[in-house]
């Protein structure tokens, strides 16, 4: 009998894919995850359903995937297992929640904040439950829309004797049988304190005379002054008590992670969010400032470094298989059935990519503008449907070749997105909705320790800066707090915004105030140069500049130029001017950030003209201009996603774009835009 010998399998292929069977398999005894976190392949190859064998190994005990797996299967990769769950898999509050939302279709968000125990707000988890509420056809909707009296709320069972603002006129429930698991009071032991330990603080009147005090420091004694009013509302406002904090915080966690899905599930924001990776994993852009990475989730640096190469590769497969059958859906001689099979597929990739994305942990303040990009493309695509409605309206107004180039370019617009326009606003609703939340949240968290900054900030009087600078210091250091708090570390916030607080007052004194003491040889210097700097101006009739102030002084530019700005003393904006009450200090610096009116009319005149001159242009020539160059909307656009708008290669629009300038530098249209050159010759227009 000839000996046995081991030989590879034969290579399958799936769609494009092809891979080999591993060498080694793992034990069928192999400890492994709770039957309750399997994912779902490894569910389904264990029943024999799975459609796609599940290809896997272990490498140093960790679960990952081969980069040829189907889309059936990716959510199995460097030891992360995902959830398929259900309903019977929550707790009993978010049970009930859930089931109840199901009948009725809709889910506030307070709700969902007050049933979610602590264990469940994670990235990971909190993206599982948030797919099963999917799933179901829950639509998540703006608490103020039920106040409003549009719909009838399902009050879930309150854990904690909270009063806020928002439930006024809402009934007290009954006590409830139901009880979280896990309560946050058992994890993070609240105290009777409500300020960390060596912050004193201030009661109503103590709160009133730093008011007072803070009033006769800038000098205003008006009764409708901006800052008394805003100095005696923030003495009303209460600090919040522990379950507050945690309720907020929650709710900042809950709405944060919906809004990041939102958007992330949009195939257009995905393959920009994909860019973003990309160039994070090329070094092209910083990790740490690019990536949210949290000690408390357990998102370790090499975690997700190691995670970036293998979800791109899926997430752009996905997107790919998502741009096939989006072109499959504009056949109109489709079937029903097979259009709502297709429409199925691409919302279930949708979400299988935006859970990978999601393990990547990118920044949110990289995902805000993929909602804008998503908010210009959504007004484009508005104003082309406007413009062709017009057009077949009033068709001898209209080019016959614009009006095909318009349809052509709003069908173009819908396969950059992927979309319909009615699918597009409602997404975008959608994420306004639940981003205005979130900014809510983070509103109601700073603004419940405002007393908290006075409290801190009376500490560092006198050193420099007026009080009330002191105060709007310890206010940026407060809403960085709350951008950086995690309450499951077990610190109440007032404990962890006060290192905050104090970082930002200390550092403003630092910089604008002069804590170090001058030597005696320094202040010699600036005296002579101060000398030199009046007698200068006697001699030139002018304020004499830091060049020639350092050559009569027989010094060097850069150590004159040190030593007068150590010479000087900042000046509160506040500061009153003349004995008149009304006019302050700050009334008279020019804001750079505003235009002068000189500028902003000729921004106008200039916009005019250019917008004369691309009417002269044919339609698909000028729309490729302002795709390109970001007239109007301000973004800017490839060669590349302007040729899938039109439908052409991108070598014919750059084809297009060349021959449109040419067509502007003719001298009868280059003379209307000469005179807004700098330095250019006047003519006449």
């Amino acid at each position: 009998m000839p000996p046995v010998t081991w030989r590879p399998p034969p290579r399958r292929s799936a769609g494009s894919s092809s891979w080999r069977r591993s060498r080694r398999r793992p034990p069928r005894a192999a400890a492994g995850p709770p039957s309750r976190w399997r994912s779902r392949s490894a569910a389904a190859a264990s029943s024999g359903t799975s459609r796609l064998r599940s290809h896997r190994t272990f490498v140093r005990g960790k679960l990952i995937r081969w980069p040829g797996d189907g889309y059936d299967d990716p959510f199995v990769h460097l030891g992360v297992h995902h959830v398929s769950l259900t309903n019977a898999d929550l707790p009993s509050p978010l049970r009930d929640l859930v089931e109840a939302s199901a009948k009725r279709k809709w889910m506030s968000y307070e709700e969902l904040n007050t049933c979610v125990p602590d264990e469940m707000v994670d990235p990971e988890k909190l993206d599982e439950l948030l797919v099963l509420v999917e799933r179901q056809g829950i639509e998540f909707i703006d608490q103020r829309g039920v106040r409003q009296g549009r719909r009838t709320p399902f009050h879930a069972p309150l854990q904690t004797n909270l009063k806020f603002k928002r439930d006024e006129g809402r009934k007290p429930d009954k006590p409830s049988k139901i009880n979280i698991e896990n309560d946050c009071e058992e994890e993070m032991p609240a105290t009777d304190d409500t300020a960390p330990a060596g912050v004193e603080l201030l009661d109503e009147a103590e709160t009133q005379a730093v008011i007072e005090e803070a009033i006769a420091d800038s000098g205003s004694k008006r009764i409708d002054d901006p800052i008394r009013m805003y100095l005696t509302q923030m003495g009303t406002i209460p600090l919040l008590t522990r379950e507050e904090e945690i309720r907020l915080a929650k709710k900042i966690e809950t709405t944060r992670m919906i809004f990041r899905r939102r958007v992330l599930e949009s195939d257009y924001a995905a393959a920009q969010a994909a860019e973003t990776l990309q160039q994070v994993h090329d070094g092209n852009l910083p990790f740490d400032r690019t990536m949210r990475i949290s000690t408390a989730e357990e998102n370790a640096k090499d975690k997700i470094a190691m995670r970036i190469p293998v979800n791109l590769r899926t997430v752009r497969r996905l997107i790919e298989q998502n741009q096939q059958e989006w072109e499959t859906l504009q056949d109109n001689g489709l079937s029903a059935t097979r259009r709502t099979a297709l429409q199925q597929e691409i919302e279930r990739r949708r979400r299988k990519f935006a859970t990978l994305l999601e393990e990547c942990c990118l920044r949110t303040a990289r995902i805000q503008p993929l909602m804008r990009k998503l908010q210009a493309i959504n007004k484009k695509i508005m104003q082309l449907q406007r413009e062709i409605e017009r057009a077949r309206k009033h068709p001898n107004q209209y080019d016959p070749e614009d009006l095909y180039v318009m349809q052509e370019e709003l069908d173009g617009l819908r396969g950059l997105v992927l979309e319909q326009p009615e699918g597009l606003r409602q997404r975008l609703h959608n994420v306004i909705t639940v981003f205005d939340e979130y900014e809510q949240a983070k509103r109601d968290l700073s603004g419940g320790n405002l007393r908290l900054v006075v409290s801190i900030a009376k500490k560092y009087r006198n050193r420099g800066l007026p009080f009330l600078d002191i105060i709007q210091e310890g206010n940026t250091g407060l809403m960085r707090a709350v951008d950086k708090y995690e309450y499951k570390r077990g610190y109440k916030f007032s404990t962890y915004a006060t290192w905050w607080i104090r970082q930002a007052i200390t550092r403003a004194i630092a910089d604008h105030a002069r804590t170090i003491r001058v030597p005696v040889h320094m202040i010699e210097t600036m005296s002579k140069l101060r000398t030199i700097q009046k007698h200068l101006l006697q001699e030139i009739g002018r304020e004499p500049t830091i060049e020639e102030i350092a050559h009569r002084a027989k010094m060097s530019v850069e150590e004159t130029r040190r030593v007068m700005k150590i010479s000087r003393h900042p000046i509160s904006l506040d500061r009153p001017v003349g004995e008149s009450e009304d006019s302050h200090f700050g009334d008279f610096i020019e804001d750079e950030r505003q235009e002068a009116p000189s500028e902003t009319a000729t921004s106008d005149m200039l916009r005019q003209r250019i917008n004369d001159v691309l009417k002269t242009l044919t339609y698909r020539e000028r729309e490729i201009l302002k795709l390109r160059y970001g007239i109007g909307d301000g973004y800017t656009y490839t060669l590349e996603e302007v040729g899938r708008i039109f439908k052409v290669t991108r070598e014919r629009v750059r084809q297009v774009e060349s021959k449109a300038i040419r067509k502007l530098q003719h001298p009868v249209r280059r003379r209307r835009l000469t005179n807004f050159l700098a330095g250019a010759p006047e003519t006449e227009v």
